[in-house]
């Protein structure tokens, strides 16, 4: 079970240092939900957690920085 105090500190990040801390590694489990919150402050991010996770996933494999990433994650489907 995610901590809430570190749950709600994930959720305040902005977004693109929620990014940086998801590309980082720097979460617990089940703490991923906390991370699309802060990234969806970004008004241009409608995606859904799972489409918020898979760009990620890419850009791990892809080794995007986490502008980049914030930038793909925003660009319209």
């Amino acid at each position: 079970m995610p901590n809430q105090q570190r749950m709600e500190t994930l959720k305040k990040l902005p977004p693109l240092e929620a990014v940086q801390a998801w590309l980082d590694g720097d979460f617990g489990m089940n703490e991923e939900s906390a991370l699309c919150y802060a990234i969806r402050k970004d008004a241009r991010i409608t995606l859904s957690d799972d489409d918020i996770c898979e760009v990620i996933f890419e850009a791990m494999d892809d080794g995007w920085d986490a502008t980049a990433c914030l930038e793909r994650l925003a660009a319209p489907r």
